[in-house]
């Protein structure tokens, strides 16, 4: 049975603007758009960290 990924809507978030241009560039350059950069970020934060298993042992 295949498990359908659950988006949900961060609201509130606060972000500098220069920050955020800076980060939509980089996000452009990745082919990515800004949410799924600043997760992908948040992502790989919390596997250094050793809080969350690496993306590739995930199920989907």
């Amino acid at each position: 049975m295949n498990k359908k990924r659950v988006t949900k809507i961060l609201t509130g978030f606060r972000l500098d603007p220069r920050l955020k241009t800076l980060a939509v560039e980089a996000a452009g350059q990745e082919n990515r758009s800004l949410s799924n950069y600043i997760e992908n970020l948040i992502r790989q934060d919390v596997e250094a960290r050793g809080l969350l298993l690496p993306a590739a042992n995930w199920k989907k």
